[in-house]
């Protein structure tokens, strides 16, 4: 089989959307109305054969009407959505994509290759049975700001996906590019894009794990428990009434049960969000970066390239602990405004094994090289298990004082702490559920110093620290510790936002600009002094041109 071709282009390299689109994106609209008129018309006919109406055409002409007005309506629909369909047109340009909208209120939307954060292929149920995806692409603030390119044939769609790729990261088109750079030869057998697709399979979430730690959750269990403890009580209630209210304790028991079905629905359809989100969930390795697929009745594709995952977080809700299960959720600049979350998740569920696999993609540098630690035998793997598991200052930890034990933390005072590296903050809390957070000090945008009245009593102080798409809290430290911290952070985001950001990561000059650029801070007097107190090694930090946000010490209201 032949490479995957793009879809065909005009003249001017607009291509446009396949010509079902608008019939797949308002088929709920189009099911509403067969149903009332299918409905009126199944009405008017019981109605006329139970009356006995048998007036000579009379019933004839109420479907003749019917009918005409079924097919006007038809052909308005079909009008509005084929010039819904000619001018909507999509262009992958050299340095940015467009997409034209509209016939009667006109839109134009663009989005520049260097500012995309990542790259979804999308396949909806009904899109999916005519064989068509919508290729979505996200920016750093995601939301509305994403370009919707639907809908295509699968196989355009990819060719799609991988051409946007390829000029994002700088081996196709655009000034500069690397025109030595090896074209993607198509696997025998199989389609350019599915060859691409078929990067290096790390793991797989089995259905029965997943069904299991959505049963598991916190919010499943507790409303469950909640809704047995409340029907029990008032099983108890009516068997100790006496017989002569036993009618009325039995219809307030109705009453009751009814009342905790809308709280069982909800958790119902909480529980079939995770689960449909999460199904044949599959990570995988590329150069493109970080491959997922999952979904039940809508099948995503996501791909997060290199350097676009700002932290990490590591979680385990306490029933999950005795089957020895995790859940990693990534922050990407892109997803920061997703309201089901499901985007942001790099495993919904899964071993330590498979964490630890997972964090090699989306956290492949722990900072470790010529930490102290490293040589008394700390390795990657070991930090992340002490950010998890660990308590005290094993590691390099630093936890709240003993003082602040009885105000804020009376059982995860060891726990609620942080270490840093070369290159990670390292947070982690929780007593219950474990938590663990990793954020790069080089995608730090703020950091925040805040002192309740009752922390200035005890000399406590808290760091917040802010990444596109996620924050950090490091709660009660002491305050020469906090202080330090806050310090520490925006002397990481001064240094790392002078340098470049490798926004097309493959191009030979952007990794030539990057070193170069290292050079020259390091060759100043001032970079010498910020790279060493930063721990920062040459040419192991990136950020952007502008100095970081960091805003003054102030106090706040105490929790």
């Amino acid at each position: 089989m032949s490479a995957a071709a793009p879809p065909p282009a005009d003249d001017a390299g607009w291509v446009r959307v396949h010509p079902a689109s608008p019939w797949v994106r308002g088929w709920t609209f189009l099911l509403l109305i067969l149903f009332f008129a299918g409905r009126n018309a199944v009405e008017d006919f019981a109605a006329g054969r139970l009356s006995g109406e048998d007036a000579p055409g009379g019933g004839d002409g109420s479907l003749l009407v019917a009918g005409g007005i079924l097919l006007g309506v038809t052909l308005l629909i079909s009008l509005v959505f084929f010039f819904s369909w000619w001018f909507t047109r999509f262009r992958c340009g050299e340095d940015r994509i467009e997409l034209r909208q509209g016939w009667l209120f006109r839109s134009r939307r663009q989005m520049r290759y260097d500012r995309i954060q990542a790259v979804d292929l999308q396949h909806p149920l009904v899109a999916r049975l005519l064989g068509l995806a919508t290729v979505k692409v996200e920016a750093a603030d995601g939301g509305e700001s994403a370009l919707e390119l639907s809908f295509l044939r699968r196989a355009e769609a990819e060719a799609v996906r991988r051409e946007i790729l390829d000029r994002a990261s700088g081996m196709l088109g655009g000034a500069g590019a690397d025109a030595s750079a090896p074209e993607r030869a198509a696997e025998p057998g199989l389609p350019d894009a599915d060859a691409a697709d078929a990067g290096e399979l790390m793991l797989q979430v089995p259905a029965g794990r997943l069904l299991g730690s959505v049963l598991l959750s916190g919010g499943v269990l507790g409303v469950l428990a909640g809704s047995l403890i409340w029907l029990g009580g008032l099983a108890l209630v009516v068997a100790l009434l006496p017989e002569a209210v036993l009618d009325e304790g039995e219809t307030l028991t109705g009453i009751g049960a009814a009342a905790s079905l809308p709280a069982l629905f909800s958790v119902a359809g909480v529980a079939w969000s995770r689960l449909n989100a999460g199904w044949g969930f599959q990570v995988r390795r590329s150069t493109d970066g970080l491959r997922l697929r999952h979904g039940l009745t809508e099948t995503t594709h996501q791909t997060v390239p290199p350097g676009r995952v700002q932290g990490v977080t590591v979680s385990q809700p306490l029933f999950w602990r005795p089957f020895g299960w995790y859940r990693v959720n990534m922050a990407v600049a892109g997803y920061l405004q997703e309201s089901d979350g499901a985007r942001d998740v790099a495993l919904p569920v899964g071993p330590w094994e498979d964490v630890l696999r997972v964090l090699t993609v989306v956290a492949p540098d722990p900072g470790l090289d010529g930490d102290p630690r490293a040589a008394q035998g700390l390795t990657p793997a070991g930090l992340m298990h002490l950010g998890v598991h660990g308590t005290g200052t094993e590691g390099g930890f630093q936890h709240v004082p003993r003082r602040g034990r009885w105000w804020f933390n009376w059982f995860a005072w060891r726990r609620t702490g942080f270490t840093t590296t070369r290159s990670l903050l390292v947070v982690r809390s929780g007593w219950l559920n474990r938590r663990l957070q990793t954020l790069q000090h080089e995608r730090m945008q703020a950091a925040e110093l805040a002192q309740g009245p009752v922390q200035r009593r005890l000399g406590l102080a808290t760091v917040r620290v802010w990444v596109a798409g996620a924050n950090a809290v490091v709660r009660d430290l002491d305050e020469d510790v906090a202080v330090d911290l806050y310090a520490r952070e925006a002397r990481h985001a001064a240094v790392s936002r002078r340098l470049a950001d490798r926004d097309q990561w493959m191009r030979p000059e952007e990794l030539a600009r990057f070193e170069q650029r290292t050079r020259e801070v390091a060759a100043t007097e001032v970079g010498r002094r910020e790279l060493a107190r930063a721990g920062v090694v040459g040419g192991a930090v990136v950020g952007e041109e502008s100095g970081a946000h960091v805003p003054a010490v102030r106090g706040e209201e105490e929790r």
